[in-house]
């Protein structure tokens, strides 16, 4: 049975990315100095939320999120690692930013299996936060994942369809239109999704936070 919850969802902290590409799945990607001091602010906020267990992408610069926060909560909860908030899964990593620009960063129209759509995030996404919501019951956690992962939770919020990602090659400004402050979540912001009931088709409520 579904309960109530209270999920913090962070996006990581700024990555070491010189190069200026898109990084998504490659490996040893890791977090900038600033990045680091973001994730320390993240952890600083978090730890007045009192959340009881941490979750995390298995991508580096998520795991180093999380271990900067878990080093600011008193009881030093362990990281599990979840794959199922891991950044999405696209034919794209390794483009030149200047290159994904030219199409808004639409890593979606057109592409096929075993690619990912807007409605595969949305779905391993919902996955995680009902497991959560029963492993969990009553209780306030927080995780660690990516940019598009948190985008899918908040257009959930706003209950637009599961194949929206808000942005497409012709497509800007959507998240802002719908609530978002920002253009697009700030590395190490925060998205508070509160759900109340037992009801599993819930819709949460959401909040932006950014901590620095």
């Amino acid at each position: 049975m579904s309960a109530p919850l209270t999920l913090y969802l962070a996006r990581h902290g700024d990555v070491h990315n010189p190069d200026g590409i898109l990084y998504g799945r490659m490996p040893n990607f890791r977090l900038s100095e600033l990045g680091r001091e973001q994730a320390q602010a993240a952890g600083k906020w978090l730890a007045e939320q009192h959340p009881v267990t941490l979750y995390a992408s298995p991508m580096q610069r998520a795991q180093e999120t999380a271990g900067i926060i878990r080093e600011a909560l008193a009881t030093n909860p362990t990281i599990h690692t979840e794959e199922r908030i891991n950044e999405c899964h696209t034919p794209y990593d390794g483009t030149s930013h200047e290159e994904l620009e030219k199409i808004n960063f639409d890593l979606y129209t057109g592409t096929e299996p075993p690619y990912e759509q807007p409605r595969d995030l949305r779905r391993r996404l919902v996955a995680f936060v009902q497991d959560m919501r029963k492993k969990h019951a009553g209780e306030t956690i927080a995780a660690v994942s990516h940019g598009d992962v948190v985008v899918s939770a908040f257009m959930w919020a706003k209950e637009q369809d599961e194949n929206d990602i808000g942005r497409s090659k012709t497509q800007a400004g959507r998240y802002q239109a719908l609530g978002l402050p920002e253009f697009y979540p700030a590395t190490a912001s925060i998205s508070k999704l509160v759900f109340q009931t037992e009801n599993p088709d819930e819709i949460p409520a959401y909040t932006y936070i950014r901590p620095y």
